[in-house]
């Protein structure tokens, strides 16, 4: 898929979830309790909290919402009802109902989530409890990630203009409601009768749009170290019991062991040439 495309959709659902991660290609599911790895810009899966036997209690979900993003009146929407004909609509017949999008920019973006929900981590100090006593036996890489946070949606779809003037015809399946129709019914529903100068044409159901991922905080294992020292599986402070003083750290504020992964800031230190 075409980098300006991914770019674009990109900074159009940052704008949303600033410092969240995108599942990207967008049919990628991602749960709350998964572990995953840094993989050039984004991060892919390394299994779960599951596998490595530690409990990854989940909170209550919130309230489902929506998203339409329109990359600052770029795109234009037109619909048409069915049974109705309407200028401009070339292949959606009269009998169906439609809408017809056109974008006025190169790489101009429309969003469409509906049925959105959190969902995230019940117990972050029982999470870095458990990370504390696993770094002290040397049986958890400091650079894994935690996914902690979920945005699923019910349905989306994505269009993501490739050059200025680009347009799309889409068909909307299913029943429609009384009301006349809006963006939020492009979502999941629609089908691409006709396209051009598009980047990215996409649609589907049970998705997951943004992530966020946690690790162990960099600064607080380099105090560890320093007055520690370095644990090692099977011998040396490994072998011992872990001070208590690090457990009650990690139950009193666990935000001093354990902090989130921007997928921006890894972003800007790749580019930079730094180490995440």
């Amino acid at each position: 898929m075409a980098k300006g495309s991914y770019e674009a959709y990109r900074k159009a659902l940052g704008d949303v979830y600033r410092g969240w991660w995108l599942a990207w290609p967008l049919t990628e599911r991602v749960e709350v309790g998964e572990v995953r790895k840094l993989h050039r810009r984004g991060s892919v899966p390394a299994g779960s909290l599951a596998d490595r036997g530690i409990e990854a209690k989940r909170g209550p979900v919130g309230a489902p919402g929506d998203i339409t993003y329109n990359a600052g009146g770029t795109v234009a929407v037109r619909f048409k009802a069915a049974g109705v004909a309407a200028q401009g609509f070339s292949s959606v017949a009269a009998a169906e109902a439609g809408a017809l999008v056109e974008f006025r920019d190169e790489h101009s973006a429309l969003i469409v989530y509906t049925g959105l929900e959190q969902s995230g981590l019940a117990d972050l100090a029982g999470l870095a409890d458990c990370l504390v006593r696993r770094l002290w036996r040397g049986d958890w890489d400091p650079d894994l990630l935690v996914v902690s946070d979920v945005v699923g949606a019910r349905a989306g779809t994505v269009l993501i203009a490739d050059k200025g003037g680009a347009s799309a015809e889409l068909r909307l399946e299913g029943t429609v409601g009384p009301g006349p129709l809006q963006l939020v019914d492009l979502a999941g529903r629609a089908a691409f009768s006709a396209s051009s100068r598009l980047g990215l044409n996409w649609t589907g159901t049970d998705l997951t749009p943004c992530y966020r991922v946690l690790r162990v905080r960099g600064t607080w294992l380099r105090r560890v170290r320093e007055e520690y020292g370095t644990p090692q599986p099977g011998r040396g402070l490994a072998a011992g019991p872990v001070p208590t003083l690090l457990l009650d750290e990690a139950r009193d504020d666990a935000g001093a062991v354990v902090e989130n992964v921007e997928q921006s800031d890894h972003l800007e230190r790749l580019e930079s040439g730094e180490r995440l």
